[in-house]
């Protein structure tokens, strides 16, 4: 019997290879822009392109210039250095140089997470659970305090441009002198951290400039009321909101090329 096969070799694919560095290839050869840890990671730059650091196989990178590369079959980006490349014939592409990081302005507004007032014997909820101050008709000695959580400490590396806390005193109560001092909460009364400053409150609603004050707040700190002057801060709506404006600085990312 006679079996044709001059037909069934001609429709077979005639794909070439991919081309080393294409869309395809998983390999390339990456400049070596730096060593990380003696050489157990290496900053390397793909074509031109920004420098990105990756894992290395264990080997001697010292004075190795370029590397054989691993890349992400999707993205073409390096992944994993395996191993040093021929030294290059012609001059290598210059890296770019990383951006500055530029600051962003932004604006946030802490809310109070608890308000209360301490009386000799333990914590209250004295004045309706808002903050007091000074010694009150019985004759107690009141301290206030309010807390913020971990708000502040949530926005991270910041520095505070303005900080404004909004009064709500009791409307019962005539003009007094506020005086507030970054405290941390214990069961046993507030716990004075920083430097104080004086208020002068009226019966209206207003918002204070504290900038100076709220640059030295701990993490997880409050306010203190410490006052001498008999008088409080109401709790509800924005009473003793802290208005944070703030500059955040970013690292500015930058431009990769993917591989060609």
């Amino acid at each position: 019997m006679t079996i044709r096969v001059m037909d069934l070799i001609s429709s077979t694919p005639d794909d070439l290879p991919p081309r080393y560095g294409s869309d395809r290839s998983t390999t390339a050869i990456a400049r070596i822009v730096d060593l990380v840890e003696g050489g157990r990671q290496l900053i390397v730059s793909l074509y031109g392109g920004a420098g990105v650091q990756i894992p290395a196989t264990a080997v001697n990178w010292a004075g190795v210039k370029t590397a054989h590369v691993l890349l992400d079959p999707d993205t073409g980006r390096p992944v994993h250095a395996l191993g040093p490349a021929p030294s290059p014939e012609g001059p290598l592409p210059a890296v770019p140089k990383t951006p500055e990081p530029k600051p962003v302005a932004r604006h946030a507004v802490l809310t109070p997470q608890w308000m209360g007032t301490w009386i000799p014997g333990g914590w209250s909820r004295y004045g309706d659970g808002g903050a007091w101050q000074g010694t009150n008709p019985a004759g107690q000695r009141l301290r206030g305090l309010i807390t913020y959580g971990r708000q502040l400490e949530a926005l991270g590396t910041i520095t505070i441009t303005r900080a404004l806390l909004t009064v709500r005193p009791a409307a019962h109560v005539p003009p007094w002198a506020l005086v507030i001092q970054p405290t941390a909460y214990s069961e046993s009364g507030p716990q004075p951290i920083g430097a104080t400053q004086t208020i002068n409150v009226s019966a209206a609603q207003a918002q204070v400039d504290i900038t100076a004050l709220a640059k030295t707040i701990p993490a997880g700190a409050g306010l203190a009321l410490v006052g001498a002057a008999y008088g409080g801060i109401i709790k509800g709506g924005d009473s003793a909101a802290l208005h944070i404006d703030y500059t955040e600085t970013l690292p500015v990312k930058p431009v990769e090329r993917r591989a060609q």
